[in-house]
């Protein structure tokens, strides 16, 4: 069979990099990949006429195809691209990004800048949400200029598995989350939704879907990033949700608490399928921007915020040791000024 055929088997279209008889080693090694593929593809016959579950199918499909040399060349060269209908290509793309360091980058990331536990207590692997700006991915956790994110940027999702059991496509939800938008009443953060979208219908064959244009019901409109000046860095989540069989609109953008959101669906963060994040902060050179971007959506002028809390300036909460340094670099400086003070 072709790369291009969801059903697996030896691909008739490969020739040999070396003529038969060459090497015998090599001989040997393209018979047995031939003899076990066509082993397995007896099972799995067998298995369809039992109607046996499908994810055991599709086990033994992997394994037929996993190391049939096209299929290995047609990856390397494709990535899978508009050929994720095929497990295999899906289980080679997941192997991928979780070995070349895709998943590893974004993790890290995540914890780093204080995602976990901010938004949420844990969060396990997920599929890949890329964002794409002006034709460039965006690298997770990246700084970025507010005054690019007027518009709404390009994002996808690529699922590595059926939305469930028998079910080829399901139903989620898109949220972006500024996790510090400032409160000036409290002088406090607080969390604000800048977009929420839902009944978008994705499979594993959507990953190049952008979300946002994606059919579905959009709940909050695309509001851009705009960090107040003295605000610190702020982070900005990306979210995907698996949707349950029904959920409540979200009509407010603040206060906002993923954690009672996701609560009050009946929902944990092991229902996250995808998250990414940027971050940005108020800079002189896009002051010009956020001043008019900001009257144009708030309808009026943007406030300077009071100092922001020490684990602002370093762009994600500090952790408890870190907080307990701080306070004692404080009361050091505290005493040798103090001392210089009493000098003078």
């Amino acid at each position: 069979n072709s790369t291009s055929s969801s059903e697996p088997g030896p691909s008739s279209s490969f020739q040999p990099v070396l003529p038969p008889g060459q090497n015998p080693a090599y001989d040997a090694a393209l018979s047995y990949l031939s003899s076990h593929c066509s082993s397995l593809l007896s099972q799995i016959t067998h298995l369809r006429s039992t109607n046996a579950p499908a994810a055991q199918i599709e086990h033994l499909e992997i394994a037929a195809d996993v190391n049939d040399p096209l299929t290995r060349r047609t990856f390397r060269e494709t990535g899978g691209k508009g050929m994720m209908g095929q497990a295999v290509m899906r289980h080679l793309a997941e192997r991928a990004w979780k070995k070349e360091g895709g998943l590893d980058l974004l993790m890290q990331r995540i914890h780093q800048m204080g995602v976990v536990p901010d938004l949420v207590p844990e969060l396990k692997g997920t599929a890949p949400l890329t964002i794409r700006l002006e034709g460039e991915e965006v690298e997770p956790g990246s700084m970025q200029s507010a005054a690019k994110w007027g518009d709404a940027p390009n994002m996808s999702l690529q699922l590595f598995h059926h939305p469930e059991e028998g079910k080829e496509e399901g139903l989620y939800t898109l949220l972006v989350v500024n996790t510090d938008h400032p409160s000036p009443e409290t002088q406090s953060f607080v969390q604000r939704v800048l977009y929420a979208k839902s009944d978008i219908p994705l499979s594993v064959q959507s990953g190049e879907t952008d979300l946002f244009t994606a059919p579905g019901t959009t709940h909050l409109e695309w509001e851009p990033p705009l960090p107040a000046k003295g605000t610190g860095k702020h982070r900005y989540a990306f979210i995907v949700l698996r949707q349950p069989s029904s959920s409540s609109p979200l009509t407010d953008r603040s206060p906002f608490n993923l954690r009672t959101h996701l609560s009050s669906a009946s929902l944990s963060s092991a229902d996250i399928v995808g998250i990414s994040l940027i971050r940005s902060e108020w800079t002189k050179a896009d002051e010009t921007y956020l001043a008019d971007k900001y009257r144009e959506v708030h309808g009026g002028e943007m406030v300077e915020f009071g100092k922001p809390p020490k684990e602002m300036r370093f762009g994600y909460p500090m952790s408890a040791n870190q907080k307990r340094a701080e306070a004692i670099r404080e009361e050091a400086w505290d005493r040798a000024v103090g001392g210089l003070a009493e000098g003078l």
